[in-house]
């Protein structure tokens, strides 16, 4: 899948913006258990979860975000605005 897949089946998700919303937070709670699990956190360990599923789940996370941004109407412009303007946001502050 593509960009313009996942464009595509944000146009088509019937959820609403509340429901997109709320599944981003599931899925950032899965990646925060993976990582847990990979970590062998206290009463975690037993999942016993790698690195390949905290991957998996950070990927499950942008795609869900993705789908709300462009079920907002955004564009691949806007978006590329907005990541370039982030990303340096959050270079100058990881500065050391």
């Amino acid at each position: 899948m593509q960009l313009t897949d996942i464009k595509q089946l944000s146009v088509e998700n019937k959820k609403s913006l509340e429901q997109i919303a709320l599944k981003l937070t599931e899925e950032s709670g899965e990646v925060a258990q993976a990582l847990l699990s990979y970590q062998k956190a206290s009463g975690s360990e037993y999942k016993e979860l790698g690195s390949e599923d905290v991957k998996e789940e950070c990927v499950d996370v942008v795609i869900v975000a993705l789908s709300l941004f462009y079920k907002l109407n955004g564009d691949d412009a806007e978006f590329n605005r907005i990541f370039d303007k982030k990303v340096h946001k959050w270079k100058e502050k990881t500065k050391g």
